[in-house]
């Protein structure tokens, strides 16, 4: 039984690296440990899913990706970060700041700030699609381009769903697990080591931030998701509370999921994703720069002022 956290005393580079070694650790293992759950269920198509490629034909193949995405989840983020910070501080709730309520104000403004920065994140993401790479670097390109054109078909794949059950699977398998995940990781563990390394909030917000976008390995859609992950990073920080970024999170991939189902059966004929990719749209991109400004200075005046109004109370 250890007597104090292994990782207490580590500097913060040193508990990057064992964070890193960690997250390959436990990625195989739970995966490993998925695949033999898997195999009972789904017998042999398993072990050729592996082999032979990715065979999204059957129902039978996507509902084994869409299990081995959640597990692939758990071992790359939720169980590493668990691990990581128990061996820092044995209160692990404590550590993430997953241990207080939050506010409702802060939830609240958190979700609008979401919807209030959509247009602005969808013009970045078209912004972001017209870039291109030096012509020595054309094949690179093209690669990039192939392989989120992969990505994107087997998401919609996954999205095209038409039951009630379906939709609640792929909003835990899209929203739930990532926004915990992710922000566990991201947030509640890595900007906080790289405040401490850096010593300095705003490098540790972009930096973290940065990792956070190129994880998702899709360079046309790198500068929407770092803008995200500021957003999200800042949330993180002004409120002290690990469950406002993770609600935030949640809250922007959920809507994405709802929206594509409900276009996907023609319950309504509206695309969230197109809202301000218009070249016409600059005076809805400039509204939402604006309003997604005042939000957050709006969260950081309050929870800035509750916690003032808190330490006075206590030193009284």
């Amino acid at each position: 039984m250890l007597k104090e956290p292994f990782l207490k005393n580590f500097p913060a580079y040193l508990r990057i690296i064992s964070l890193l070694l960690i997250i390959i650790i436990c990625a195989f293992i739970i995966n490993l440990l998925g695949v033999l759950i898997a195999l009972p269920v789904w017998g042999n198509s398993v072990i050729s899913t592996f082999t032979e490629g990715m065979n999204l034909n059957k129902t039978e193949n996507i509902n084994f990706y869409k299990f081995m995405q959640i597990i692939n989840h758990l071992g790359m983020f939720i169980i590493p970060s668990i691990l990581f910070a128990y061996l820092v501080n044995f209160n692990i709730v404590k550590y993430l700041r997953i241990n207080k309520m939050p506010k409702l104000f802060t939830v609240f403004s958190g979700i609008l700030l979401i919807l209030v920065c959509m247009p602005f994140i969808n013009w970045l993401m078209t912004i972001n699609n017209m870039m291109k790479l030096p012509e020595a670097l054309s094949g690179i390109e093209q690669w990039m381009r192939n392989s989120e054109i992969n990505a994107e078909k087997i998401i919609n794949i996954f999205l095209n769903v038409n039951s009630i059950g379906a939709l609640m699977l792929n909003l835990f398998m899209i929203a739930v697990i990532p926004a915990i995940g992710e922000e566990f990781l991201f947030r509640g563990v890595l900007q906080k080591q790289f405040r401490q390394w850096f010593g300095n909030i705003h490098i540790a917000v972009f930096v973290a931030a940065f990792l956070f976008s190129a994880m998702h390995m899709q360079f046309f859609g790198f500068i929407p998701r770092l803008v995200l992950g500021i957003i999200l990073g800042y949330l993180y920080y002004f409120s002290k509370n690990l469950w406002i970024p993770i609600i935030a999170h949640f809250f922007n991939n959920a809507i994405a999921v709802i929206v594509y189902y409900l276009n996907y059966n023609k319950v309504i004929n509206t695309d969230f994703d197109k809202l301000g990719s218009s070249g016409e749209d600059y005076i809805l991109v400039i509204g939402s720069i604006i309003f997604s400004i005042i939000l957050m200075l709006s969260i950081y005046k309050r929870e800035h002022l509750r916690k003032h109004h808190k330490t006075k109370k206590e030193d009284f």
